[in-house]
């Protein structure tokens, strides 16, 4: 393969554990919609597809007409706590230092302003000259739109770029793409759905890109 010199990860789950203060944001939520807590774990199956995806499949089913109340609550309650506990998982921020001669860009679901308000409470908005969140275009991932314009704007063919990520929407995300793709397990996605999709590569530490870079 081509040299790869556009590096582009998801966030959460793949970058940044943001588990913690996402679930507790969506209780706070709940709990002034009236709704019963719901655990860490069905929280975590509920990320990944965007705020109002979160919400739809928090409240699940129980209060629809409720969604734009939900997301707005959760934005208002998670902008306060996005910092509480959330962190780097291991080696990721060396595995980004490493890479500082090559592109590196976010392709994430989450609101923008919620990635780049973290990266900045991390010291580490500086490594991503290109961050597209869930709102920063009409669609979001699997749609390869946000992708194609990185790939775009930095100049790349599709062969001399890897997509990084924990779901299976992140792999599908960069087929769509036509980019080479680069799951890690240690996220939130189902391991079960990344496999059957059959990305390039599955690593148990973002520091093992490294080897498959070199």
């Amino acid at each position: 393969m081509k040299k790869i010199s556009l590096i582009v990860y998801d966030f959460d789950g793949t970058l940044v554990d943001t588990l913690d203060d996402i679930a507790l944001s969506v209780n706070l939520t709940l709990k002034e919609l009236g709704q019963p807590n719901l655990t860490k774990e069905i929280i975590k199956t509920c990320v990944g597809n965007g705020v109002v995806m979160l919400m739809t499949r928090a409240l699940n089913g129980s209060g629809e007409k409720d969604i734009d109340r939900a997301v707005r609550l959760f934005r208002k309650h998670y902008d306060e706590h996005l910092m509480d506990h959330s962190r780097f998982y291991p080696n990721c921020l060396d595995t980004i230092e490493f890479f500082s001669n090559r592109e590196q860009a976010i392709c994430s679901n989450k609101p923008e302003d919620f990635v780049r308000k973290i990266l900045a409470g991390l010291n580490c908005l500086g490594p991503f000259p290109s961050i597209i969140g869930g709102d920063s275009f009409k669609t979001r991932k699997p749609d390869p739109e946000g992708l194609n314009h990185l790939l775009a704007r930095h100049r790349v063919s599709p062969d001399e770029a890897i997509f990084v990520g924990d779901s299976a929407v992140d792999i599908e995300t960069g087929k769509n793409a036509n980019v080479f793709t680069c799951a890690v397990t240690y996220g939130m996605g189902d391991i079960h759905a990344i496999q059957a999709l059959k990305p390039d590569w599955t690593i148990d530490d973002i520091s093992k890109l490294k080897q498959i870079l070199s």
